[in-house]
Order: structure tokens, then C-alpha cells, then sequence
């Protein structure tokens, strides 16, 4: 799936840096210091000046800031020049040097003016960024894993302006920019990156770095920015994954203990392998959804639910608590119940929500 160009606004986002105005007034001050400090030898040597503008007039201290500031900034109208070999001798070896530091602090101030510059409109960018987010989903790595999440949520009809990805990996957060998701380069498990991404606004957070004990890091990072999201983890090692849940997620996915097992039955088992892959495969063949329970329908049976009719249930969530099919015989409806069925054709049903 192509991504919408009038989507892709963001780009890749970097948090800005440190303040650096105060290197720039310190390069400001040396600068001034140093014009200054040559000012006031030159005034002590002010008999070796000559005002050809105004031949007589004694040399005041502001005819040798002015031919202070004009030599050193290389322009030397000549008006006022240097005429006894002591102030040649100072002008040749004091204020050449002095020109040359000047103009390196002068290239290096224009340069961080530029950085300065770049910086404001990344503030600017991060302030559009936050104000427009909203109940969206913060995706941590953007892997193997992350990827094929990405592509999943875009089945179930996700918009790719309310994905926004954050990875370490410069290479990564290329691809999802180029794949038209709001991409932040850097460390999940920063806060002032998740505060970047609107944490407290968030729905959902997906935690899918390459390893667990990243994965802990920022799980923990993020509960106590916002107690309240849904967070889902990944586990690569199966001993790992009561950690993940300590460390706040709601769910804890271990994908390649999940494909071990998947692989394994394929061994003594010719159909159930490929049926479960099936119903793990995007658009096609069977899926997955569930439905939830409006508070219209308490009390009923999920048998009797009209539009469920025809539909294998598989079983039903009732906050923590997993419910099997066959349970579900005089099981009654309560408001928020979650069922999950089976359903044929592009496997990307989307889900039902309250409203």
C-alpha cells in the first residue's frame, strides 16, 4: 500500500539540542573583548596614527576604535594610518593574528546562527507534530517486527499520519519516513522523546525493540509517563516475558516462541500449521476480529447476536479474564465483553468499539 503524499508532512524528527546561545554570546564577548583589548594598545601608541582626513587634529580615542574596527575587519579606508614603525610593527604582528581569530569567531557565530535557525523550526515542526496528535499509536523499533505491525494496522484500517515511529537506527527511521509514518530518530526509552510524541495523548504504545532488556526499559519509561495507555510488548526469550508484564505492559507477544511452536506442529500435524498461518496471513483467507458489547445488548446470549449469526466464536474477554467457546453456551453479555470469531474472505475485519 502506497502511502498518501498529502500525509507525509513530518518527515524524519530529531528533539532539538541544548540551548547554544550561550556559546554564541561567548563567542560575541571574545570578539568584542579582543577588539577592545587592541583598541586601548593602540591608544597608548596613538602618536605613531596619522588622520589624513583631517591633518592636525590630535588622534582621539574614538579615531583609534575606528581604525581598530576597520583594520580588523580588512576594509582600511586609509584616512587613519598607522605612520611610526612601532604602530606598522603592531599593526603587522598584533592585528593580523587578531584579524584572523576575529574572522574564525565571526565563520563560527554565522555558523550556529544557522544550527540556531534549523533548531527554531524543529521546535516548530515538534509543536505542529504534538497539537495535531491524537488516540494515536506510538510505534517503539521499526525491524522486521515493526514492519509487518505497520502493515497489519494499515489492513485494519489505520490511518499512517496517527502511526508515529520511534527507532535509534538512522537507517530504519528512513524507511518509515519514506513509508509516510511521522518518524522521531532516537532512543524509546527517553522521555523527552515519548513527551516528543504526545505519550499522554496516546491510545496504544507498541514496544518492538530487538532485545528484552530494551524492551523493559521503555515498557517502564512509558508507564510512568501515561498509567493509563495500552501498552503491547514483544518478548524474544520466553523466561523474559513476566518481566515485560512487570514492567507494565498489558500484553506480552513472544513472536518467536509463537513461531517455534508454529513450526513444530507442522511436524505431526499436516493442517493445523497451515490454518493458523492462514489466519496469521494479511488479506487472505481467513481472519481474526472481535466485537464488543454495547449496552444495549447485556444479558444476551453471544449466540443470538444478529450480526454474529453463522460466525465460529471462539471465545470472549471480560476485562483480564479469557472465557473458551464452550463456556459461552448461557454465558450473559456484560457492556465492554469483547468476542472474539472468525471471519472469512480479507482476514482484516476491523474492530468494533463502543459508540
Amino acid at each position: 500500500m502506497e502511502p498518501n503524499t498529502n500525509e507525509r508532512r513530518f518527515g524524519i524528527l530529531h528533539l532539538p539540542e541544548d540551548s547554544i546561545w550561550r556559546g554564541i554570546l561567548r563567542r560575541v564577548a571574545l570578539a568584542l573583548g579582543l577588539l577592545l583589548a587592541v583598541t586601548v594598545l593602540l591608544w597608548f601608541d596613538r602618536g605613531g596614527l596619522r588622520d589624513n582626513a583631517h591633518p592636525g587634529d590630535p588622534i582621539s580615542f574614538g579615531d583609534v576604535f575606528y581604525f581598530t574596527v576597520v583594520s580588523l575587519a580588512t576594509v582600511g579606508y586609509g584616512d587613519i594610518a598607522p605612520v611610526s614603525d612601532g604602530a606598522r610593527l603592531i599593526n603587522s604582528l598584533l592585528l593580523t593574528p587578531v584579524r584572523i581569530i576575529v574572522w574564525i569567531l565571526f565563520l563560527g557565530t554565522a555558523y550556529e546562527l544557522t544550527v540556531v535557525r534549523m533548531k527554531l523550526r524543529e521546535e516548530y515542526r515538534m509543536r505542529q507534530l504534538r497539537e495535531r496528535l491524537d488516540q494515536h499509536v506510538i510505534l517503539c523499533g521499526y525491524g522486521v517486527k515493526g514492519r509487518a505491525i505497520v502493515d497489519e494496522m494499515l489492513a485494519h484500517g489505520h490511518k499512517r499520519r496517527d502511526i508515529v515511529v520511534i527507532d535509534p537506527v538512522e537507517a530504519a527511521v528512513n524507511a518509515a519516513s519514506e513509508a509516510g509514518l511521522t518518524a522521531l530518530h532516537g532512543d524509546a526509552s527517553s522521555e523527552a522523546l515519548l513527551r516528543a510524541a504526545a505519550i499522554e495523548k496516546a491510545a496504544y504504545v507498541i514496544v518492538a525493540p530487538n532485545r528484552d532488556d530494551a524492551c523493559v526499559l521503555i515498557c517502564l519509561t512509558v508507564r510512568a509517563l501515561a498509567p493509563e495507555v495500552q501498552m503491547i510488548a514483544s518478548a524474544r526469550e520466553e523466561e523474559n516475558i513476566k518481566l515485560i508484564y512487570g514492567a507494565g505492559a498489558d500484553l506480552v507477544v513472544a513472536p518467536s516462541v509463537s513461531g517455534g511452536r508454529l513450526m513444530a506442529a507442522a511436524v505431526h500435524q499436516q493442517a493445523v500449521a497451515i490454518f493458523l498461518q492462514d489466519l496469521l496471513s494479511i488479506g487472505q483467507g481467513m481472519g481474526v476480529a472481535e466485537r464488543i458489547v454495547q449496552p444495549s445488548e447485556e444479558g444476551s446470549l453471544a449466540s443470538n447476536l444478529p450480526d454474529l449469526a453463522g460466525k465460529p466464536i471462539l471465545g470472549l474477554m471480560r476485562g483480564r479474564r479469557r472465557y473458551t467457546f464452550d463456556q459461552l453456551a448461557s454465558f450473559r453479555l456484560l457492556p465492554g465483553d469483547a468476542i472474539v470469531y472468525l471471519t472469512s474472505g480479507n482476514g482484516a475485519a476491523p474492530v468494533t468499539t463502543d459508540g
